[in-house]
């Protein structure tokens, strides 16, 4: 399965974990990074990801994106 084909979006994952993140006032990157393997799991177990799916650079990219949440933390 190619990224285009995936349902998750590397910007739409963010927003996602984004929000998660906002809700449970995560305010470290080690939690920050938990959950965003957290929430990959969850869609795989629902089936809206495959574990073939290409879900290890999708993972990297959101993490890497720490810094554009923290900025959003006032």
């Amino acid at each position: 399965m190619t990224n285009e084909q995936m349902h998750y979006t590397p910007e739409n994952l963010f927003n996602e974990v984004s929000a998660r993140a906002q809700e449970q006032g995560v305010t470290e990157q080690a939690a920050w990074d938990d959950l965003v393997e957290q929430t990959i799991e969850q869609h795989r177990q629902v089936g809206e990801m495959h574990t073939d799916d290409p879900t290890e650079d999708l993972g990297a990219h959101v993490k890497g994106r720490w810094a554009d949440y923290k900025a959003t933390l006032v």
